[in-house]
């Protein structure tokens, strides 16, 4: 990584960002300012623009809803397409109009919830009006000239007979009256009351004694004639609502546009974020920031050939923040993302993707441990390779997975599984045949379950001991070469001679390699107390950083190597599993329900198996990097390399291919 600096013509800023961003390999990072120099304040920009982003993402997702567009789980992986700058300056041209479109949707939708809202509204009232349904005169019903009625409801089951026992136990005064009862249920009764109006208030405290509470809302007509009013605008609204979905649909053809204009606005905030950080003056503009190492050259031609511009490119300093640009070949460059997830490569570190790589399919495949699965891992990568030819992130990642589906059929091979036990399952119950032995190397199900074990174990200790090789490497590269030494040395000594007198725990070793790791184990622990706490002063410090190091050393690598168990622990659990499966479809006796059983917990179940399970081997896989691998010389805390480019979905430049 490069630093770069560029002074040029104000008039000409606009024409080199736009160059820069097209490029995509120029990241323009804060620098100190200089005396009489100011800066742009985009901040309004880029408020705005963020606005009408978020307009067009919003109308786009509606506009997903009502019309969506038709495509493959392929076509999600297909890179870009590929367009001139003349084009890419057409449709900026038509960027206007299609946010006006952007508001149009938005604008149909909204009325669309709103009648949605309405509709639930009138829903809601016939609802309430329902119960009134018996009730032939309205619920604000106006007095006559001696009479009045009263409606309203009571919060349990009353009759009319109830209602006038309970009138005349409160209010026997009260005797012009009559009760009708519309609706009854242990939760709510409705009733109307005739009485005399003079007595109108007498009747309302009386009935409110018990209960009775007039409706919230009067209207002027029977409830019958209310819900059959509400349906007609029900009706309505619900032919406005077609007529706006309709509306939205015939939007569909923009969808692709609208996409664009998501892009273009997109790249418009990059812009102008990128503005806040060059200096300016009425004539002059400047900026600094980094570029690889191998752009440089092409970078500054081109712009010193094209524009008015000064360039000028040379290493950075030692207290420079340079950012971090992975570059691996093919097979290390797919786990890429896998380091990122954890941190980037701090600036002593050495990039860890080439070794972990391997490290990574080799153990993403023993827990896998399936030739059938690896076999679909591998056609699906390989499809979507030659069909979609994806770019990029998208690439490595289809890539990581068909290492690893290469590293799960080797695996299963070697253990003898292809989903499952089906290959036996088949020969002993539709060909009528005895069972062959599946596995090439061990049978983890079977007699080999301790000596896999162990051998989990062993690969363990060797991804470990890399680990511990590269911080020794680390070490010796900084300076410190008998630290380097001893350090390495210690280790591979105390844990390498333990590690088969443990095994002999477990099986039968020979006596002469036990007794020569004895002495190696010893000999490693010796120059761990020795060496270990040579930073300490006085012999005491020394000797007891010594003894805490040796303490470490025991408990960290015996828990980091235990951890590798999980490598036999998930392939287990996948054979297992597939062979469970398998025998559920085979339980009937009948060899037609049994085959028709069969293909459909085979599909279901392997399924499911597949799903599971690959999502375990992908999880512990990254943790055995992360916790034990990386632990041993790893620091990161780097900040990527994060240049100005075309952040684009749709689209990428013909001419000038965003190399970012």
């Amino acid at each position: 990584m490069q630093k770069i600096e560029l002074i040029s013509t104000l008039s000409g800023s606009k024409d080199i960002i736009d160059f820069l961003q097209r490029k995509g390999v120029v990241e323009i990072t804060e620098h100190e300012r200089i005396e009489s120099m100011g800066c742009f304040d985009t901040a309004f920009n880029v408020s705005q623009l963020e606005r009408f982003k978020a307009t067009a993402v919003n109308a786009r997702e509606v506009l997903g809803f009502y019309a969506p567009q038709k495509g493959s789980l392929i076509d999600s992986f297909k890179p870009p397409r590929e367009i001139e700058l003349k084009e890419y300056l057409e449709r900026e041209d038509e960027s206007d109009g299609i946010l006006n479109t952007c508001f149009d949707i938005l604008d149909f939708e909204k009325r669309i919830t709103d009648s949605k809202a309405e509709i639930i509204r009138l829903e809601t009232a016939n609802s309430s009006l329902s119960v009134w349904d018996k009730l032939d005169v309205s619920l604000k019903a106006q007095p006559t000239k001696y009479t009045t009625v009263l409606v309203g409801t009571f919060p349990d089951l009353q009759t009319e007979s109830s209602i006038k026992e309970k009138l005349a136990e409160i209010a026997p005064e009260l005797e012009a009256y009559d009760a009708e009862v519309v609706f009854s249920s242990e939760v709510q009764s409705c009733a109307a009351v005739v009485c005399l109006k003079s007595e109108a208030n007498a009747m309302l405290d009386a009935l409110r004694s018990f209960g009775f509470v007039k409706p919230a809302e009067l209207i002027d007509t029977t409830a019958k004639e209310a819900v059959e009013k509400n349906n007609a605008k029900i009706e309505k609204l619900n032919a406005k609502i077609t007529k706006y979905e309709d509306k939205i649909k015939s939007y569909g053809s923009f969808a692709e546009k609208i996409d664009f204009l998501i892009d273009f606005l997109t790249m418009r905030i990059d812009k102008y974020e990128a503005l806040k950080l060059i200096s300016v003056t009425d004539n002059i503009f400047y900026l600094s920031g980094y570029v690889p190492e191998k752009y440089a050259e092409k970078i500054v031609s081109a712009l010193e050939t094209k524009y008015s511009a000064a360039v000028r490119v040379y290493e950075p300093g030692e207290d420079d923040d340079v950012p971090v640009l992975l570059e691996n070949n093919s097979f290390a460059s797919p786990v890429e993302g896998i380091t990122e997830m954890y941190s980037l490569p701090g600036k002593h570190d050495i990039d860890p993707n080439a070794i972990m790589g391997f490290f990574y399919y080799v153990f993403f495949g023993m827990m896998f441990s399936d030739a059938g699965y690896g076999l679909l891992m591998v056609i699906a990568t390989l499809i979507v390779l030659l069909k979609a030819k994806p770019v990029g992130n998208k690439r490595k990642t289809v890539l990581m997975y068909l290492y690893c589906g290469i590293s799960t059929m080797f695996w299963g091979v070697m253990f003898g599984s292809f989903f499952g036990d089906a290959i036996n399952i088949i020969r002993t119950n539709y060909l009528h045949k005895p069972e062959m032995r599946l596995y090439v190397w061990l049978n983890p199900q079977g007699d080999d379950l301790m000596t896999t074990m162990l051998f989990c174990f062993l690969f363990g200790i060797i991804h470990l001991f890399v680990g511990v090789g590269i911080k020794g490497y680390m070490q010796w590269r900084e300076g410190d070469k008998f630290g380097a030494i001893v350090d390495t040395l210690s280790i591979y000594m105390a844990v390498g001679g333990a590690a088969p007198i443990c095994a002999g725990m477990i099986i039968e070793m020979p006596k002469n390699i036990t007794n020569i790791a004895k002495y190696i184990a010893l000999a490693g622990v010796a120059l761990i107390v020795l060496t270990a706490g040579r930073a300490s002063k006085g012999i005491f410090g020394k000797i007891g950083g010594g003894l805490y190091a040796l303490y470490n050393v025991i408990s960290g690598y015996l828990s980091d190597i235990l951890s590798y168990s999980r490598l036999l622990a998930l392939g287990l659990v996948t054979g297992i599993i597939g062979s469970v499966v398998n025998m559920m479809g085979t339980l009937p006796s009948n060899m037609i329900v049994k085959t028709v059983l069969f293909v459909i917990v085979f599909i279901f179940g392997h399924t499911v198996n597949f799903g599971i399970n690959v999502i375990g081997a992908y999880v512990h896989t990254n943790r055995l990097q992360y916790v034990e691998f990386f632990s041993r010389f790893y620091e990161g805390g780097g900040n990527a390399f994060n240049p100005l480019k075309v952040n684009s979905k749709t689209f990428q430049f013909k001419e000038e291919t965003n190399n970012g």
